[in-house]
């Protein structure tokens, strides 16, 4: 490799000079060579090459070509040779010193992978399923959040994109949700849990005040160009060694590191995105602003006809008509001409009509294209004393969204350092920081931009004059919009009230392993993720919320602090091999979060808690928790073909301590696994290389929040200087045990012709009881509810992994995967048998008639949504009144259940010479979304549905009853309701039945198509260079008009599932990428 020294990165040097001293008491030769694929041909790299000279193994590893050198004691008669993906060979050295060494296909033979506590692991034999995914498959064709590029990856794992654009959460779950209060998994990175919550600012449920605003999740700031590989421990049995923590699975994250070279390896990529809507409502453009065909404005308060609201039912569009609307010209005395929206500068002088036309593409216009970069630069040296890597990452994206924007910027280091020969220290850390001027808001009110421009906006309005959103002379004071009873200028919305943030955040560890003798050896570990995040908010005067402005700062913090031991001690005792392992955790966790907030200024324009002119108010809540583990692990394997796993842990947590006693904290968690690998006992048709059976019994945890056990209190808004504080709503129950998860899992790998055909099943059965759930209590004690334990929840599927390599030959090769799910998860008892819980709710505003209600019942399952719609008789059918309409019906029913009946990944690769492409399909099959922008844009008579409109009306699809109610005589309807009668009613958000939807789609997730340049054309300066055109979300089908059915809405601090509730488009990519290596 070229070596590259510049004065900036002198340092570098340094450091990699600590590894360069090393002295040999005795004579040494130097062996050089090349792993190549027997198949291909092509170099090997990051095989291991090692030799043990009876006192110490060294090794090295190959580079990007297959390269390799290796200095060796003289007397050194062999090396060992090995590569994931293919048979390790032990190769004798006669003499050579210049080797060129093939290696044969046999990936299950030495596929490694990281399982539990950060232990690497042969996957043959392991008793349960993990599915692990390269640095390749991470960083491929990236997004601004890492999670989003595990969509259609890995069976049985649901990743849900946000709904507010760039740097929104994506929500992941594995196999499904099986408790009633918490569903995320647990992240680990090097070995260090890493927070993926959400949160939050404060908000209201009503009317006023903030809305909700999406910061995005923990996950998305894990660098995809860091990571090395992302290894999902799906069910209990993979991680029941992270005890509580390991009832949601866990995501393990293994980053990079640096390599053995000759000098310092540098290598740079970057990714340039265009971004556009990916779907866009289609509207109809024949009905412009108005109520029963009549509009003119005046002040846009109700002092024309209809101004003062915004459905699309007035006059017949591009007839010639014209009327007075919010951009026509008003001429002022003094001859100026501003626009009628313009109310506080013209005092109500006459209007000048305007022509009444279509603006078939104001949303379209309104947003623009987003540009989204990436850029990575890597410089990583080694020796056989240690290596380190530090990686740079710049994101910039400038969103579709006029106004929004996220930066992130991170640097991770890696560092792998053995001071003598028995001690290795490791260090990875990464901090990253990460802002935004403006974050948009989400849900259903005049804060988020669709409320106006999707569900209320009109056909007949321009967005063009918007773009000046201060009425002239008030600038500051007074916005300049198209109605002023309900909404705000969308511009003013995203340019002046603004939601940011910038976030400081450190995660990593140093570890150090001593080893006594080589077969004990003692490994200590403390790591650290670090999160301190400054919010504002900001609301100008004139907001349709806050007509004196508003202010408000938050404060979130995150710390948790993880140091472990673990004493492992392995041994062959001829045909059995016996690994050992004990060791123990602390954790300690530190959460706060604190808002202080204005809701009115004294002065415009001036954002400061210090310009307050209405009382400071006060929100704060914080928490600390530990966790005291000890653990155990003992693993057998016999004769190659028997691998037995036994584990242990004994969890003592705080968040279920009392004041007077420690009895619940205490709680102790087994596991069992077997694999049995068949084709190593007994001799099976040529066409199958490998068969292994699989089998284990798990039991893991989960615990709860603090403060759930104990009573505390609630900080409030200071009266007259002095603190103030609120016993919180919630009794404490100082008997809460732990929800405890019981899971057995059977599987099955077979692999036929040599490993071209994979195929991995997996059956899981797992039973989550002692449920954690918080019931509402009598008003008289004083509380409005309490966690007790109580309730089941059965969980079962099958998960199925397809790996396919059709062709492989020295210049084309072609695989593909295909990851198939199915999944139930069963609610089998509550606390009360019989009863209806409702676990959480998501409405528009405070109104409980426009709900989505999740309601968990005995035999129904977890996911399952209730609303109110129109009544029915028993064949289905609407039975609609006398008067041609249809009848409420407030009982609530089931919507349906928002968890898929089945997800289908198929992701492909081929490569021709220097030619690469790839592409990844992702379909969900079943499950419901109720989608609030469907239902108010319907209603508003936005949308193409609501476009004809019979003068004769229309008459509703039902029937009538002209018998009795005992006696029903059902006859066809034939009472006509105008179109707008009819459109405002079938659609109406009071009844979430009919505005429910199949989520079902098929997506085209990501497609890359590159080139690397010939390496003669450098002349050994560089050692490649990849170009390739880039692409995400390309297409999609769907059953779903308007929008993308990948939705989830927000309540409070609440992300939920199944509600597409005003949400923003997600983006279509297109870009380039270009990657360099020295």
């Amino acid at each position: 490799m070229k070596k590259i020294f510049t004065k900036g990165s002198g340092f570098l040097w340094l450091i990699g000079l600590m590894f360069s001293v090393s002295t040999f008491a005795q004579q040494t030769r130097k062996i050089t060579g090349q792993i190549l694929d027997a198949e291909t041909n092509q170099g090997v790299i990051g095989a291991s090459i090692s030799a043990n000279d009876g006192k110490k193994t060294i090794g090295t590893v190959s580079d990007e070509k297959g390269n390799f050198s290796l200095i060796l004691p003289e007397k050194t008669q062999q090396i060992n040779v090995s590569s994931v993906g293919y048979k390790s060979q032990t190769i004798a050295l006669n003499g050579q010193t210049q080797l060129t060494i093939s290696l044969q296909s046999g990936e299950v033979l030495n596929e490694v992978v990281v399982t539990a506590l950060g232990l690497e692991r042969q996957s043959k034999n392991l008793g349960y399923a993990v599915q692990q995914i390269d640095a390749k498959e991470v960083s491929r064709v990236k997004s601004t959040n890492f999670l989003d590029n595990l969509a259609g990856r890995v069976a049985g794992v649901t990743i849900t994109g946000g709904s507010t654009g760039v740097g929104s959460t994506t929500r992941i779950s594995i196999r499904g949700e099986s408790s009633f209060t918490n569903a995320n998994p647990l992240f680990v990175v090097d070995g260090i849990p890493i927070n993926n919550n959400t949160i939050v600012n404060n908000v209201n449920d009503d009317a006023n005040g903030f809305m909700e605003v999406d910061f995005g999740n923990g996950g998305m700031e894990v660098n995809p160009d860091d990571i090395e590989s992302v290894t999902v421990l799906k069910g209990p049995s993979a991680a029941a060694l992270y005890g509580t923590r390991a009832s949601n699975g866990v995501l393990i994250i293994k980053t990079k590191s640096g390599a053995k070279s000759k000098g310092l390896g540098v290598s740079f990529n970057t990714s340039n995105y265009l971004e556009t809507p990916f779907q866009l409502p289609v509207f109809q453009n024949s009905y412009g602003l108005g109520n029963s065909g009549q509009y003119a404005y005046k002040d846009g308060l109700g002092g024309g006809i209809n101004d003062n609201i915004t459905y699309s039912f007035g006059p017949k569009l591009n007839t010639g008509l014209s009327i007075p609307q919010y951009d026509s010209p008003v001429t002022l005395p003094n001859g100026q001409t501003v626009r009628a929206g313009d109310v506080a500068i013209h005092g109500g002088l006459p209007i000048t009509p305007t022509p009444f036309v279509a603006y078939p593409n104001n949303l379209k216009d309104f947003y623009g294209t987003g540009r989204t970069s990436i850029n990575n630069l890597a410089i990583s040296a080694g020796n056989e004393k240690g290596n380190f890597r530090l990686s740079m990452t710049d994101l910039n994206s400038q969103s579709y969204i006029p106004g929004v924007d996220l930066k992130r910027r991170t640097v991770s280091t890696a560092l792998n350092f053995m001071p003598i020969s028995k001690l290795k220290i490791t260090s990875n850390i990464s901090y990253i920081n990460s802002g935004s001027s403006n974050r948009p808001a989400t849900k259903y009110g005049s804060e988020n931009i669709n409320y106006a421009l999707v569900g209320w906006f009109g056909r007949s309005n321009n967005i063009e004059p918007l773009k000046d959103y201060w009425q002239p002379g008030l600038e500051n004071v007074q916005q300049f919009s198209y109605n002023y009873t309900f909404f705000d200028n969308p511009y003013f919305t995203l340019y002046e009230n603004r939601n940011a943030f910038n976030r400081d955040r450190v995660f990593g560890n140093l570890s150090a392993r001593y080893e006594f003798t080589p077969e004990l050896s003692l490994s200590v570990r403390t790591g650290m993720d670090y999160q301190n995040e400054d919010r504002t908010f900001r609301r100008a005067y004139s907001s349709n919320r806050f007509k004196t402005g508003a202010y408000a700062e938050q404060n979130v913090f995150y710390r948790e602090i993880n140091s472990d031991f673990l004493l492992n001690y392995t041994k062959n005792l001829g045909n059995l091999s016996v690994d050992v392992s004990a060791g123990g955790n602390r954790m300690d966790q530190r959460v706060a979060n604190e808002q202080v907030q204005t809701l009115s200024l004294a002065q415009p324009g001036v954002y400061a808690l210090s310009n307050a002119a209405s009382p400071l108010e006060y929100f704060q809540a914080a928490g600390t928790k530990r966790i005291n583990s000890l653990y155990g692990i003992a693993k057998f394997g016999f004769k190659d073909f028997l691998f037995v796993d036994i584990t242990g842990r004994n969890d003592w947590s705080s968040a279920l301590a009392t004041a007077t006693s420690s009895a619940n904290t205490s709680f102790f968690y087994p596991s069992v696994s077997a694999g049995l690998v068949v084709s190593n006992l007994v001799k099976l048709p040529t066409a199958i290389s490998f068969l292994k059976l699989r089998a284990s019994y798990a039991q893991v945890g989960n615990d709860t929040n603090p403060f759930q056990t104990i009573g505390t209190f609630v900080a409030r808004t200071p009266v007259g200087g002095l603190p103030t504080f609120t016993d919180q709503n919630q009794i404490s129950n100082a008997n809460l045990k732990p929800e405890s998860i019981s899971s057995t899992e059977f599987g099955a790998d077979v692999r036929f012709l040599n490993d071209k055909i994979k195929l991995d099943v997996t059956y899981f059965n797992a039973l989550n009881k002692n449920q954690i759930i918080s019931l509402p209590i009598a008003v008289s004690s004083g509380y409005g509810q309490q966690s007790i334990n109580g309730g089941a929840v059965r969980s079962k599927g099958v998960e199925v992994v397809l790996d396919l390599t059709p062709i492989r030959t020295n210049v084309f090769s072609w695989r593909s995967t295909f990851n198939f799910s199915t999944y139930q998860n069963i609610v089998e008892k509550l606390p009360i048998p019989g009863q209806t819980i409702t676990l959480a709710y998501n409405r528009i505003y405070d109104n409980v008639n426009q709900t989505v209600w999740y309601q968990v019942k005995e035999g129904g399952r977890m996911g399952d949504m209730y609303g109110t719609g129109y009544l029915k008789n028993d064949k289905g059918e609407f039975i609609i009144g006398k008067d041609g309409r249809y009848i409420v019906d407030n009982n609530l029913r089931k919507l349906g259940n928002y968890t898929p009946d089945f997800m289908v990944g198929f992701n492909n690769t081929l490569s021709y010479k220097n030619f690469q492409m790839s592409f990844l399909f992702d379909w969900r099959q079943g499950g419901k979304v109720v989608s609030r922008t469907l239902a108010l844009a319907a209603v508003g008579g936005q949308l193409i549905e609501t476009e004809d409109r019979p003068e004769a009306g229309i008459i509703a699809k039902g029937v009538v009853n002209t018998g009795t109610a005992e006696n029903p005589n059902y006859q066809p309807n034939t009472t006509a309701v105008s179109a707008e009668t009819y459109y405002r009613m079938y659609y109406d958000r009071n009844h979430e039945e009919n505005n429910t939807y199949d989520a079902s789609y098929l997506k085209l997730r990501e497609v890359l198509i590159g080139y690397e340049l010939p390496k003669g054309w450098f002349k050994n300066r560089i050692e490649s260079i990849n170009v390739s055109l880039i692409g995400r979300n390309l297409y999609a089908f769907s059953k779903i008009p308007h929008f993308d059915p990948e939705q989830f809405g927000f309540q409070g601090q609440k992300l939920m599932s199944g509600v597409e509730d005003m949400s923003y488009p997600t983006t279509r990519s297109f870009g380039v990428k270009l990657g360099i290596t020295f």
